[in-house]
């Protein structure tokens, strides 16, 4: 069995990616002159150069894992899958209204909430005097025998 899980990069992620470039690069042009005098024989510096070149005209950046370990369902438990489905397809305030819309605890739902953070699934973001929480994920799917 194999869960795969896709996240959609924020922004400010994305742009740190193009600072780090530009650090190790300096600019896109010279990245392309590295990948054409070496031929494509570095994988790395291609991928690079293909992810800077779409990144910086504003293209979205996905990451795909797939979880093969069965341990993924200790943190995907059947509450915490349908809190982090509602997360996907609803926009909540806060905790307290999250708790409410899913008739739980609101201590379950934030100990929930933190376990699914642990594994980069969520955001909790300062909105006031409360937190936010967001699902950082966009799809995922449970996937048998392949």
């Amino acid at each position: 069995m194999k869960v795969k899980i896709i996240k959609k990069r924020k922004k400010s992620d994305i742009q740190d990616m193009i600072k780090n470039w530009e650090k190790k690069y300096g600019k896109l042009s010279s990245l392309n002159q590295k990948v054409l005098i070496s031929k494509c024989t570095s994988p790395e510096r291609m991928s690079e150069y293909v992810l800077w070149k779409y990144l910086s005209k504003g293209a979205e950046f996905q990451d795909i894992t797939v979880v093969e370990d069965a341990d993924v369902f200790e943190v995907l438990s059947p509450r915490r899958a349908e809190l982090l489905e509602y997360l996907m397809n609803n926009e909540v305030s806060s905790i307290k209204k999250l708790a409410d819309n899913l008739n739980r605890n609101y201590k379950n739902v934030y100990d929930d909430l933190q376990a699914l953070a642990k594994y980069d699934l969520v955001e909790l973001r300062a909105s006031g005097r409360s937190l936010k929480p967001c699902s950082i994920v966009t799809n995922l799917e449970v996937i048998f025998g392949e």
